[in-house]
């Protein structure tokens, strides 16, 4: 998806002389009694007066001091979001098996989806959700509020899960090889298609459907819902003249045909995600792709040059597609690039170490070679490294100093 201590502001008390000179009333000429208690009077009730100021004027500081520091808390740079237990940690996997994109995080903890279940973590490690699933090939699609779809790859059956639970469970018509969901459950399936290469289907979360398009030309091989479900992406792969070449398709849903649509030659493409509503990120073999504008016409190009694409974290917290580039050709000695929604490199940093697994939290990036965890700033700085079981596979920074890691058997949680 790293911290420092801010110390509360401390305010010292102003000190006040309220000590009044006693006068004897008997010291004093009859005519002068009521004059006197009069001025004293309005003496003692200026100096409730200003002492009521200075109170509120005291308060009024204080509370900003603690509006300051609290949010200084969660938002400075270097400070932590979650006060993390390890006590659950390393927490044994249930099933037998997670492939590493089977497993993702979200605001609120994690998810992972085994040979067997799927199950649904705070970050502290404590089990909130959890159930069983039989399909042959699962895969996971998940959002930041914790709304994911489970689909049978190459079958039919899929399920919709909310934070608390299962939501709905069912299946296509024919075999599905794509599909998403959005953050309240409108949900889009590709299936295999009789009289064209593949279809789009797209639901509401009453399961009405919203729209539909056939692929005449080419094969599915991404397709990404935006957060609202007005819109989506797809990209597709054939070959002409025995060269690759790639497709994108970018769909508003109350047109009949594509809003966009660029042919990428020499490249195939297989990972499309919205940044936000302004621009989609392209994941090819040999280059990366951000699409903006208003109607998404401008392709802007980041070619990998001859660098090997180890791994990659497309952020959405943060609009940016993190890339680890090997340049040796054997996951080592990468270039990581931090790509903003512009199509630009906002940062680049370079290290000797293989980056097989990257993650990005806000200004921070992490990377794991299997046996350790590198904690880098966006800007190349190495701040920490951690020992791992040396069998970690995906790792998801959830603070700036804290990652959980998926490991064989079991998930860990690391902190720097």
């Amino acid at each position: 998806m790293k911290k420092r201590k801010i110390s509360p502001r401390h305010y010292k008390e102003e000190m006040y002389d309220t000590k009044r000179a006693v006068l004897s009333y008997e010291q004093l000429p009859l005519e002068d009694y009521n004059q006197n208690a009069g001025d004293k009077e309005k003496t003692n009730k200026k100096s409730l007066s200003y002492k009521k100021i200075i109170l509120a004027v005291m308060v009024i500081i204080l509370l900003v001091a603690i509006v300051f520091v609290v949010f200084s808390r969660f938002s400075c740079v270097g400070c932590s979001s979650y006060n993390l237990t390890s006590a659950n940690y390393p927490l044994s996997l249930k099933g037998s098996l997670v492939v590493n994109g089977n497993f993702d995080t979200y605001s609120g903890g994690y998810v992972y989806v085994s040979d067997t279940h799927y199950v649904l973590c705070d970050n502290d490690g404590e089990e909130k959700f959890n159930t069983q699933v039989s399909f042959n090939d699962p895969v996971l699609k998940l959002n930041y509020n914790g709304t994911s779809v489970v689909y049978d790859l190459g079958g039919y059956a899929y399920s919709l899960y909310s934070e608390e639970g299962l939501v709905y469970s069912s299946q296509t018509e024919s075999k599905m090889y794509l599909a998403d969901v959005t953050p309240d459950l409108n949900y889009a399936t590709v299936t295999e298609s009789h009289d064209y290469k593949a279809k789009l289907s797209v639901y509401s979360n009453t399961r009405t459907p919203i729209y539909g398009y056939s692929f005449e030309e080419y094969y599915i091989t991404a397709m990404a819902l935006n957060s609202d479900a007005t819109g989506a992406v797809a990209c597709g792969v054939t070959a002409e003249n025995g060269i690759e070449k790639s497709v994108v398709y970018v769909f508003d849903f109350t047109e009949e045909n594509p809003l966009a649509f660029h042919e990428i030659s020499g490249d195939i493409v297989f990972d499309a995600e919205y940044l936000d509503d302004g621009s989609l990120c392209v994941i090819g073999e040999n280059a990366s792709y951000i699409i903006n504008g208003k109607n998404f016409s401008k392709l802007s190009k980041n070619s990998y040059s001859q660098m090997t694409l180890v791994s990659y974290d497309i952020n959405t917290d943060t609009s940016e597609l993190l890339l680890s580039l090997s340049r040796s050709g054997d996951g080592r000695n990468c270039t990581i690039q931090c790509i903003g929604k512009s199509g630009s490199v906002n940062n680049q940093l370079v290290t000797n170490y293989a980056a097989t697994f990257t993650s990005a939290y806000k200004n921070r990036v992490a990377i794991s070679d299997k046996s350790n965890i590198y904690l880098y700033s966006q800007n190349g700085e190495l701040l920490s490294t951690v020992k791992t079981a040396g069998d970690s596979r995906q790792i998801r920074l959830i603070s700036p100093d804290a990652s959980i890691c998926l490991g064989l058997k079991d998930i860990s949680l690391y902190t720097f």
